[in-house]
């Protein structure tokens, strides 16, 4: 082909989202499928939502508000904030590629938790930036570490809090020390997609830190706990300069109109975010107990998904998710995200992590002494 692509790309994988239910059906002559790769909620959108968007079928024809107006003010109030405070995008996943447009140079250097979403190096090495990747210490942001690499070339820091594909969360209290290590000219973002399902008392920490320092951005979305992944909504809290910055960059009405109303519909509910949580915490708590029994280590999750530890079964450790695949589980390979001998396992209905755990035990063998401790990030 004679047509030259920007040398970038070469350094770059196609990012592979979970397999579709239906291929896997197809492929494998299966009658059941579970997916439990991609950190979806079980759930259905709020019942007052799916209305929102049936009534607003017949408007398709239109183009969306390009500024997301009502949803903007409908989160500014939530967060004591001004619309001009506020951003949204097509999931947080797009404010993280327009935050990177915005800021990074070529020459420029981002700091990353790694392992960690892997679309924050993929923007940076787009940029013609350098990714600075900080390796986690016990699953866990080495805050510590990350304080370290910033240097007079750093111009973008990412805290991904839960961490996907961890689990883990950091206090807000340690990140808040962090943001006052790094220079103002430092755009820290603070990557929250999964923070609706932390049990932690301050699991609103991190806006207090936004508030105060306007280098920081919170991200947030409705794929996770509303069940609106497959609109593609989310938003970001920021100083009115950074949000000025990014509606700049960003392709005009970015976010549809479906998503517009279903997110600013599913704001009216948060005792439904609350239960959901709940519900979430004793279906992950009761899976760590389970792949206890089996033998299964964990690490300790405040996300809807759990690492669990895959080596030392009858197939090899890199071939572990096929065999779960062959049989109807769909779970994301930790080779593929930086975690090897480890499976990401998103908590679903009780009925779907019945059917994992029953699938997995198929692949269980007598052990004996062996021993997992130590294993790597």
């Amino acid at each position: 082909m004679a047509v030259t692509f920007v040398p970038a790309l070469a350094g770059l994988e196609l990012y592979r989202p979970g397999l579709p239910i239906e291929e896997v059906r197809r492929t494998y002559g299966l009658e059941r499928v579970v997916k439990l790769a991609s950190n979806e909620f079980p759930l259905p959108p709020f019942p007052e939502v799916r209305q929102a968007v049936l009534d607003a079928v017949d408007g398709l024809q239109r183009y969306p508000d390009g500024h997301s107006s009502v949803l903007r003010e409908a989160l500014a109030e939530l967060y004591d904030r001004g619309p001009d405070q506020v951003v949204v995008g097509s999931g947080s996943c797009e404010l993280v590629y327009l935050l990177a447009l915005a800021v990074l140079r070529p020459g420029d250097q981002a700091v990353l938790p790694a392992p960690s979403f892997s679309p924050y190096r993929y923007v940076t090495v787009l940029c013609g930036a350098e990714p600075v990747k900080v390796r986690l210490r016990d699953h866990t942001h080495d805050l510590e570490a990350m304080a370290q690499a910033v240097t007079p070339r750093t111009r973008m820091l990412v805290v991904c809090n839960p961490n996907n594909p961890t689990g883990t969360h950091v206090p807000p209290s340690e990140i808040a020390r962090l943001v006052e290590r790094v220079p103002d000219d430092v755009l820290v973002v603070i990557d929250e997609a999964y923070v609706e399902f932390v049990t932690a008392d301050d699991r609103e920490g991190s806006l207090d830190i936004q508030r105060a320092h306007e280098n920081v951005v919170v991200l947030r979305t409705f794929s996770k706990i509303y069940g609106l992944s497959g609109l593609r909504t989310g938003y970001g809290l920021c100083a009115p300069e950074v949000r000025e910055a990014l509606d700049k960059v960003r392709q005009p009405f970015n976010v549809n109109l479906l998503g517009q109303l279903a997110a600013t519909e599913a704001l009216k509910y948060p005792h439904r975010v609350a239960e959901r949580r709940e519900a979430n915490a004793r279906l992950r708590d009761r899976l760590a107990a389970r792949l206890a029994e089996l033998g299964r280590a964990t690490v300790p999750s405040q996300a809807n998904f759990v690492l669990v530890d895959i080596e030392g079964l009858s197939v090899p450790q890199d071939r572990v998710c096929e065999a779960l695949l062959a049989m109807g589980v769909i779970v994301r390979d930790g080779n593929t995200l930086g975690c090897p001998g480890w499976a990401r396992v998103t908590v679903g209905t009780e009925e779907e992590v019945d059917f994992f755990l029953e699938k997995l035990a198929t692949l269980e063998v007598d052990r004996g002494s062996a021993c997992t401790a130590g294993k790597g990030d």
